[in-house]
């Protein structure tokens, strides 16, 4: 005995087959062939940084910054300690914990930022403003602006303005 809506039921059961069917098409590639460069990333990549990875690269960065309070540099100007502090940066697309430390000197008047990969070391841009002939800020160009991109030129910069701008675009990392 057929139901009288077996037809009905026949057709969503092939529409159902066929809609899955349809969505598997792996476009005529075996299964484990790698996928061309330019395609998206897997669904399982992050984009952004877990939690773990965020304290794991704070617990670090805040561990260079105080490692580098303890410095015999920093004891040195003991006369003038700098108002310090640092923040953080966990960039899972290339694996880098960034640290910004940013120093502020009162006699002479000096500021000083620096980004670096917390684990590794490497430098990654470097800013020097010094006020020794005790003129207005605007007047004094920054000794040293520069940031270095992996894969791509250095850029230099004229104003603590851009070098904040290049090391948030770049790095993750503001004041």
């Amino acid at each position: 005995m057929r139901p009288k809506d077996s037809g009905g039921i026949l057709h969503a059961v092939f529409c159902f087959g066929l809609a899955i069917l349809l969505g598997c098409n792996n476009h005529g590639r075996p299964v484990n062939e790698a996928k061309p460069a330019n395609q998206a990333l897997p669904l399982f990549t992050p984009l952004t940084a877990t939690l773990a990875q965020q304290q794991m690269c704070d617990e670090q960065a805040a561990k260079r910054f105080h490692e580098d309070e303890n410095s015999d540099d920093f004891h040195e100007k003991k006369k003038n300690p700098p108002i310090s502090n640092y923040t953080s940066h966990y960039d899972p697309l290339v694996n880098v914990c960034y640290v910004r430390i940013h120093s502020m000197y009162s006699n002479p008047a000096m500021v000083s930022d620096i980004v670096y990969d917390a684990f590794g070391g490497r430098v990654y841009a470097n800013f020097s403003w010094i006020n020794s002939q005790s003129k207005k800020f605007w007047e004094v160009p920054p000794s040293e602006c520069e940031v270095n991109i992996p894969g791509k030129p250095d850029e230099k910069c004229a104003t603590d303005v851009e070098f904040d701008e290049l090391t948030e675009k770049y790095f993750g990392v503001t004041r």
